[in-house]
């Protein structure tokens, strides 16, 4: 029998007249009233704990509507729709609603028959008054005879970089199917949910025993499905078999909680005030019999094309943004404008997902509405080529030449303006360090059409002699807006570099201003080197020296057990990855659900290493399962 929620004001403006009239007697008694400040009590540190439920935690042949859980105290709920999860997931979202110490939940939904329900609340209950949480409460009943209590824990992980999801937007899904076949993640809701928590663990309980096909996903849409392409998922190579011989106990911890400490502190006064620091305290575990699974998530590489976003930010530039790289050129028509010849030239970005197409033609880019089709490779649902045809326009608002002083004066000096020159930005500042493994890059605003190299001078300063110094100039064969400047620097040893006006062209014959740059060289020894070997059974291998922010700072390609050195290094912490290469593409490749295919492997080796100035580092790594 359900009882409802009392209520406990009915009677409040009787009560009200009363103790406003008792108020008054004391005060005509005892005289006036002194203001004083409340005193108040101890500060709550305590976690909200289960008092009773209807039905009682655990109960077996459930056949209501709804759930009633009371605490010791006052309770709130907060960012439920986020934190609460029902196992076996319910088709329609129950109603949630608390009430001074208890938790109401009208399911609204058809429960299914000899089923183990598990509520879990993640992070949702803290107390009223200090806010104090309640981590991972599970509220477990029955709508058969008995309590399944079976379960599988494990580990969420990022199969990139071996972390896990650390906010909202990337909550990851752990899903247990009974229907083994492998277009099930894409069609229908799991059996079983659970959901990492940011360090990457979970736990599913209150399972019964038979064999799962197991899940994680990062459900963006949040449908419970699967959509390949656009989301994040993880799987296990085998089924899994869960029963009383495949278990083992274990005390599962799924996540720290902060409470709010009192304490005291003194001021400049010497007077002491009351203080608040929050404790992170680890939650006792919860005793499972329970299966070991670690997964990484990745996010499929899609076999479709699509175009993501293009603007025109400037007349002369076309920018377009792909969902992925594309297969094959892509192959531009004009609809409202006649070109000649190569009209454009093409800047694709590291990753070949983003182009940027730069009219040459300035008849064309003085347009200020550009109509033309994008035709190129994507595949259809039966993984074959097929070309695709988007129309695109782009449009420039050209901003009105006005000058506000003359139309406010019309005797007003004219303003002269200013000729416009190439916009360059260099890798070394003045008065800089240069590095002495490094070229000087410059990088200019749009494509470069000509480098003239005899009008570059490069000198070296020491006590009075000033020496010209041999270089070479190199156009940049992926970036074609830079350029570089190689030497044989000394080390220690200042220089002055001279780009005189009119060196640098770019593809609208926009020429440079004079550049004038004194820099000096870094000391031989400020740098250290790491002397590493490598070893293990999975070849050909990246590794990949990389700073804490997963910077690549520098890579090996090593094909077989052999030394790798990493020099010229600056004095700080570095990290090394190493990723299985299995293809032979010489970068980290995603896998395929429906292919079976995992991402290549990534290692990373079990501690940072810490380089000072002078030193050479030797570490050895043999690299396993």
């Amino acid at each position: 029998m359900q009882t409802a929620f009392p209520n406990c004001y009915a009677e409040w403006p009787l009560f009200t007249e009363l103790m406003v009239g008792m108020g008054m007697m004391f005060m005509f008694l005892n005289g006036c009233a002194k203001v004083g400040t409340p005193t108040g009590g101890q500060k709550d540190i305590n976690l909200p704990v289960y008092l009773e439920g209807i039905p009682e935690d655990r109960s077996t042949n459930f056949n209501g509507e709804e759930l009633d859980i009371t605490f010791n105290e006052y309770i709130q709920l907060k960012d439920q729709n986020n934190e609460l999860l029902i196992s076996p997931p319910l088709k329609k979202r129950p109603v949630i609603r608390v009430k001074d110490k208890s938790i109401r939940i009208t399911l609204n939904n058809e429960l299914l028959p000899q089923t183990t329900y598990t509520v879990n609340f993640g992070n949702a209950i803290s107390d009223i008054n200090e806010g104090n949480i309640l981590p991972d409460f599970e509220f477990v009943f029955s709508t058969g005879s008995s309590i399944d209590s079976l379960s599988v824990t494990g580990k969420v992980l990022n199969a990139f970089d071996k972390k896990p999801a650390n906010n909202k937007e990337e909550e990851i899904l752990v899903m247990l199917y009974e229907n083994l076949s492998d277009s099930v993640p894409l069609l229908e809701i799991p059996r079983y949910i659970g959901k990492a928590s940011k360090t990457g663990l979970f736990s599913i309980n209150n399972v019964h025993a038979d064999t799962f096909r197991i899940l994680a996903l990062k459900d963006a849409n949040n449908n419970r499905l699967y959509d390949p392409g656009s989301e994040s998922v993880a799987f296990s190579d085998s089924f899994l078999i869960i029963n009383s011989g495949t278990v083992k106990p274990v005390t599962f911890i799924k996540d720290t909680v902060k409470i709010i400490n009192p304490g005291t502190k003194t001021g400049r006064s010497g007077k002491q005030a009351s203080a608040r620091a929050a404790d992170t305290t680890i939650v006792p575990g919860k005793k499972l019999n329970a299966m070991n699974v670690s997964l990484l998530y990745f996010q499929e590489e899609s076999n479709k094309v699509f175009v993501v976003s293009k603007k025109r930010e400037s007349p002369e530039k076309l920018h377009f943004t792909f969902n992925r790289t594309p297969y094959d050129t892509i192959k531009l028509t004009p609809l409202n404008f006649i070109s000649h010849g190569d009209w454009f030239m093409k800047e694709a970005s590291s990753k070949g997902d983003s182009l940027t197409y730069w009219i040459m033609d300035t008849l064309i880019a003085s347009q200020d509405t550009l109509k033309l089709t994008l035709a190129y490779l994507t595949k259809d649902s039966a993984d074959r080529f097929i070309e695709r045809i988007d129309t695109v326009i782009l449009k420039f608002q050209k901003e009105a030449e006005t000058n506000v002083a003359i139309r406010r004066n019309r005797n007003a000096a004219p303003v002269v303006k200013k000729e416009k020159v190439l916009s360059v930005k260099a890798s070394i500042s003045d008065q800089g360090i240069q590095n002495l493994n490094k070229p000087i890059v410059f990088t200019t605003a749009r494509p470069l059409g000509n480098v003239k190299p005899e009008d570059i001078e490069l000198y070296s300063v020491e006590d009075s002699l000033v020496l010209k110094q041999p270089f070479i100039v190199l156009k940049d064969s992926f970036n074609i807006k830079a350029f570089t400047i190689n030497c044989k620097w000394q080390e220690d040893r200042q220089y002055k570099l001279l780009l005189k006006p009119g060196v640098l062209t770019d593809i609208y014959g926009l020429a440079n201003d004079s550049i004038a740059l004194v820099f000096s060289t870094q000391k031989a020894d400020f740098y250290g080197r790491i002397l590493l070997t490598v070893g293990g059974e999975h070849y050909p291998m990246l590794v990949q020296l990389i700073d804490d922010k997963e910077k690549v700072i520098d890579v090996k390609y090593i094909r077989q057990p052999e030394a790798a050195v990493f020099e010229y290094l600056l004095p700080k912490k570095y990290i090394l990855k190493a990723i299985y290469d299995k293809n032979e593409n010489r970068k980290w490749d995603t896998g395929n659900y429906l292919k079976h295919i995992q991402p290549e492997q990534v290692y990373y080796y079990p501690k940072s290493i810490e380089l000072r100035s002078n030193w050479d580092v030797q570490e050895d790594w043999m690299i396993s399962e």
